[in-house]
């Protein structure tokens, strides 16, 4: 497939040379400086150009949260799939626009998810398949990050990996959510599941990059702390297994990523169900959408 990539280094962390697994980017238009176009693709001055360049079946999409809506539904609507870095919209409304493009056009919208592909956090999933912690009714998600907060803060910059990961954590519908300064340097959220709660803090100016998640129920207690994988389960003694790679927020290691972008040409050449790549997307859209409207009536629990 030929593409089109628009975006920047800032976002798009593990770089172009990833997309290959996607196809060849026969247009580019960068969104930063220091980020040359790849060879052999013609750049333009803007996103809107570059996606009309002749003979394109995709876009992949990396900016700003707030303009990434946009660009997808521009790609969509010239006939393009869409594979974004997330969050790939800020409402379900916008979501919803963006699901009835795709399936006017016959296309798919992707949003990446690239750590679902990383070995600390298929290890906790694996441990979770097979019941280690029984039946869930505690998960936490902590991401701390060094540095001043993105413009529109952490929940912004952070909460869809946050959200996403304590979704599959509890592994049900959340009901509720209510959120502290989810545009600020630190956020907070509670999100009510039927028999279970799930928490969330994220935070810049942290002296180093940190990723923590925690499930306990039933059986037992799993946490996951950047490549270190704790275990606690009754009937067994404590265990700590050392992984051989670490999670941190963001980070998107180029293998991770080029597997993410070999499940969105199978879905886009129909080799999966169309929808397989939107995973928790709805979910993780309202849990966003309602943590700042939750911060906006202080911080009281808004249904889902």
């Amino acid at each position: 497939m030929k593409g089109a990539f628009i975006g920047g280094s800032a976002n798009f962390s593990a770089g172009l040379g990833a997309l290959r697994a996607a196809g060849e980017i026969a247009a580019f238009c960068g969104r930063g400086p220091g980020f040359p176009a790849p060879a052999g693709a013609a750049e333009f001055a803007s996103p809107e150009k570059a996606l009309s360049a002749p003979g394109l079946e995709f876009a992949a999409i990396s900016l700003p949260p707030e303009q990434t809506f946009a660009a997808a539904l521009a790609a969509l609507e010239r006939g393009l799939h869409a594979v974004c870095e997330p969050p790939l919209c800020l409402s379900s409304t916008e979501l919803a626009k963006l699901r009835e493009a795709a399936e006017k056009a016959g296309r798919i919208i992707f949003p990446l998810q690239p750590w679902e592909h990383a070995p600390p956090w298929l290890a906790l999933q694996k441990a979770l398949d097979r019941g280690l912690a029984g039946e869930v009714n505690f998960a936490a998600v902590q991401a701390l990050l060094p540095g001043p907060a993105p413009a529109g803060g952490a929940a912004a910059a952070l909460g869809w990996q946050a959200f996403s990961m304590l979704l599959a954590a509890v592994r049900r519908p959340p009901l509720a959510v209510e959120a502290r300064n989810p545009g600020g340097g630190a956020a907070a959220a509670h999100a009510h599941f039927g028999g279970a709660d799930g928490f969330v803090h994220l935070a810049y100016g942290a002296h180093a990059p940190r990723l923590k998640v925690s499930v306990s129920g039933s059986a037992g207690r799993l946490e996951l702390d950047g490549g270190l994988l704790l275990l606690d389960i009754g009937g067994m003694a404590p265990e700590a297994v050392e992984l051989s790679s670490e999670l941190a927020p963001g980070a998107w290691r180029e293998a991770w990523l080029e597997a993410e972008l070999s499940d969105f040409k199978k879905e886009a050449a129909g080799e999966r169900p169309a929808g397989t790549g939107l995973r928790n997307a709805r979910y993780c859209v309202k849990l966003l959408k309602n943590c700042f409207y939750s911060a906006s009536v202080k911080s009281a629990a808004v249904p889902l």
